[in-house]
């Protein structure tokens, strides 16, 4: 079947908002081994970077990224069959050297990996690739709604109880400098991070991203991108969707934002510290975890409004061919940031240098 250049462009799209939320935790690693924020702003300029990533990217990038897997995973599945391939063995093939990949780039380059947990929920995927799209819309939602809902009533609790506590941050020196140290020194560091951050990319992430599989097998299944596209689905509808899902996820974003970093522009001390306010940090994180699908679902289908306007057919087709690429771009990047932050390359170089704003993993 014909690729569709619309796509592979909202990939790409994808694929930049991811960078601009991963460069941060290579420009702060310590976020990776303990999990919260402990950098300030120290600038106006860099408390709105700051903001304006948790407003606009931040839990967002990553579903639309989720449910272009999905969406492209039917594709290939269509064409297997056609081709008289096996599409479960293919597929299979295609899972395991994921995880593979996913293993190293984890341990060697960014522990924020998500391939491997790609890879594990693709053959989830693949077992019910032949269920009713009503039925995939439905589990979809209800994972991409259900997980930050109880994670809002389970922040609720425990803030509302008399035990909470936050963890301890950790020495963010000491985590930049093992980080930024020599090879044994940057290994070690890329280990027990990596040990901490899985889990809970398998345990957090791991749903909200196995949702966004589904409501892209559903669409494929459809054949609702094939349909917009064409200007089958009409404007007005599609609109009358949009419009409320950004309004509503960026009120959520906007909420979460302030929450982690305080109005924009301030420099006062803020939620970014975990030291300073770890609950404003937990509330923050689970209201990403809330707006995000809200505000994907708006962004997927304003791209796809944009890129399919014969007006702005130059930006599809340059974006069009790193969409296609998307692995090779996913770990180019890790590469490329290593390289500037880390202990492989330029890293005590780039911490005497540079004072970098932090954001989660996408």
């Amino acid at each position: 079947m014909r690729r569709l250049c619309e796509v592979d462009a909202l990939r790409a799209l994808a694929l930049l908002g991811i960078l601009a939320a991963n460069v941060w935790y290579f420009a702060e690693p310590e976020f990776l081994e303990h999990g919260w924020r402990s950098a300030s702003r120290d600038t106006p300029a860099d408390q709105l970077v700051s903001f304006a990533t948790t407003l606009l990217i931040e839990g967002k990038a990553y579903v639309v990224f989720s449910f272009l897997f999905g969406l492209s995973f039917v594709w290939q599945w269509t064409s297997a069959q056609r081709a008289g391939a096996g599409e479960v063995a293919r597929s299979l093939r295609r899972f395991a050297a994921l995880a593979v990949l996913g293993v190293l780039h984890g341990v060697f380059l960014f522990s924020g990996d998500i391939l491997l947990a790609y890879a594990i929920l693709g053959c989830l995927l693949l077992a019910l690739r032949r269920v009713q799209p009503r039925w995939a819309v439905l589990f979809g939602v209800v994972l991409l709604a259900g997980l930050p809902l109880l994670l809002l009533v389970d922040t609720y609790l425990a803030l509302s109880g008399n035990g909470f506590s936050a963890a301890a941050a950790g020495d963010p020196e000491a985590a930049r400098a093992a980080y930024a140290g020599g090879l044994p020194s940057y290994l070690d560091f890329q280990l027990e991070a990596y040990a901490w951050v899985l889990p809970n990319v398998l345990l957090g992430q791991g749903p909200m991203a196995f949702g966004a599989f589904l409501i892209g097998l559903a669409v494929g299944r459809t054949q609702l991108i094939e349909r917009t596209l064409r200007r089958e689905v009409p404007t007005a509808r599609l609109t009358l969707w949009m419009v409320p899902a950004l309004m509503l996820g960026l009120m959520i974003s906007w909420a979460a934002a302030q929450m982690l970093w305080g109005p924009p522009g301030s420099t006062e001390p803020a939620g970014a510290s975990s030291a300073q306010d770890p609950a404003a940090e937990l509330v923050g994180q689970t209201l990403i975890f809330l707006a995000g699908p809200v505000q994907a679902f708006g962004y997927v289908i304003a791209a796809l409004l944009i890129l399919r306007s014969e007006s702005f057919r130059m930006l599809t087709d340059w974006l069009a061919p790193a969409g296609q690429m998307s692995l090779s771009n996913y770990l180019g990047q890790s590469l490329v940031l290593a390289l500037i932050f880390s202990g492989l390359g330029l890293g005590p170089v780039s911490y005497t240098h540079l004072t970098l704003p932090t954001t989660p993993y996408v």
